[in-house]
């Protein structure tokens, strides 16, 4: 049980945190704001992150699902890539059974935008229900 909370706290704090990138994206600092929209209410967290080259050029991997589970298997059922959004889906079936699903939008290649639907449950009991906002915007330079 400690350790498939564990993997959900990890798998959750990756998502949370700004991890994608689309092509037109420019590289360098970003300031990163997560808001809790639903579940326990927090108040919005704000991150700094350095995105590189390398980063911006992989919108699959670097805003696509990341999931570190154990005694879970998981499916992405849904992924969309289009010019200026992402979209996906994924489902974790095992100890914890997880519905994760995200819809990101890259308004331009200075700001984008995420909102990020998470459900979890354990022995059909829901042991966590959220949904995320993100908003982030390059703010300069790496340093």
């Amino acid at each position: 049980m400690k350790h498939v909370l564990r993997s959900l706290v990890v798998m959750l704090s990756l998502l949370a945190l700004d991890r994608a990138s689309a092509q037109s994206l420019e590289p360098g600092r970003w300031r990163v704001q997560t808001t809790t929209l639903s579940g326990p209410l927090a108040p919005p967290q704000i991150a700094t992150r350095c995105m590189t080259q390398e980063d911006v050029a992989d919108p699959t991997k670097t805003f696509g699902p990341q999931v570190a589970t154990e005694n879970s298997v998981c499916e992405r059922t849904e992924f969309k890539l289009e010019p200026f959004s992402l979209s996906w889906r994924l489902q974790c079936k095992g100890d914890l059974d997880m519905d994760l699903s995200a819809q990101f939008i890259f308004d331009s290649p200075t700001r984008y935008s995420a909102l990020i639907k998470t459900k979890a449950t354990m022995l059909d009991r829901i042991v966590h229900d959220t949904m995320v906002s993100i908003s982030a915007e390059r703010i300069g330079e790496c340093r």
